[in-house]
């Protein structure tokens, strides 16, 4: 598509549109970030651009087709992000003690005989370092199509180390989330979302897959409009508060979107950026990028099925353009 700028349209939806320079940003600076952003050679994966401030709407773009602002889009692994806000939101309601607590007290029946699990605590979880031996590349695609318990399914693979002893990265990890939040809700974590997370904030256009057993796909599954992964990013910016409503403790944003693993720079499904910025990533390049000292947000769609990505490289200039519009900024 040929560039034609980045001025939101006003679509009637929640988002209060505005301008850059009322939001201490340089116009000009932000259009040269849009005109970069069109390069189909540059970034011929890269579909969608999308800028909040303050709560607001400064900036968006959509570089293959104009329609991608309406369209569902697959988060990918971004969706491991949303449920750990989820996670937050059953610590806050009380229905589970802490963190620490043995995953086994509230889901046992799901466990085998090797006792060593049972020490799998919820932050276990939330760090990927529960030990489980779930390779993605061979068992996602297991327990989407496995007949019985996707639970069973994940706690049955061996131990690779001892809980908490070592990191391992596996989309079986969140679908214990979702399984928690049913157990404890009896609402699957799509229904628990619905109540808590999306209605508050005025998401109702949005797709969760499930496993065969009718569980919400916990690490990949979700699929929401930019602008609505952008109103992740502005909850997660305002420490919880939507529209000056309390969604999520601000205890929780503050400690998931810090490092929490000795082993990895990994906080619960959330990657942290120095203490001062934080981001949720999905394979292919899918981004919700978050900078809270400067009310900042920044959401990048992609092709979620491409082979081949690379985040430090492009993203990089586009997040640096970006930061250095910010007239307000210290420099």
């Amino acid at each position: 598509m040929d560039y034609i700028g980045y001025t939101p349209e006003t679509t009637g939806d929640s988002w209060i549109i505005s301008r850059p320079e009322s939001e201490n940003m340089d116009s000009s600076l932000i259009d040269r970030v849009y005109r970069d952003f069109f390069n189909e050679a540059k970034y011929p994966t890269i579909q969608g651009l999308l800028i909040a401030r303050n709560g607001k709407l400064v900036a968006e773009g959509y570089s293959k087709d104009a329609g991608d602002l309406c369209s569902l889009h697959n988060l990918k692994s971004a969706t491991k992000s949303i449920s750990s806000i989820l996670a937050g939101i059953l610590l806050d309601i009380g229905e589970v003690d802490s963190l620490d607590s043995s995953l086994y007290d509230y889901m046992s029946e799901y466990f085998d005989d090797d006792m060593q699990k049972r020490d799998i605590t919820l932050r276990h979880v939330l760090t990927m370092e529960t030990g489980l031996d779930f390779n993605d590349d061979v068992h996602t695609r297991e327990m989407l199509y496995n007949h019985g318990s996707s639970l069973k399914y994940v706690l049955e693979k061996d131990l690779l180390f001892s809980p908490g002893t070592s990191w391992y990265y596996g989309d079986g990890n969140p679908q214990l989330i979702s399984g928690l939040i049913q157990e404890l809700t009896g609402k699957t974590e799509s229904e628990f979302a619905e109540e808590y997370l999306f209605g508050p904030l005025g998401i109702t256009n949005y797709l969760w897959e499930t496993t065969l057993d009718n569980l919400t796909l916990g690490s990949i599954g979700l699929w929401l409009t930019p602008r609505d992964m952008a109103k992740i990013g502005v909850l997660m910016a305002n420490k919880g508060l939507w529209k000056g409503s309390r969604v999520v403790s601000e205890t929780w944003v503050v400690e998931s979107t810090r490092k929490q693993s000795m082993f990895s720079n990994y906080g619960y499904y959330w990657y942290p950026i120095e203490d001062k910025a934080f981001y949720a990533e999905g394979h292919g390049g899918q981004l919700i990028w978050v900078y809270p000292e400067y009310d900042l947000v920044v959401v990048i769609t992609s092709n979620p099925y491409a082979k081949s990505w690379n985040l430090s490289t492009p993203y990089t200039g586009i997040f640096s353009g970006i930061i250095a519009s910010l007239t307000d900024r210290e420099l």
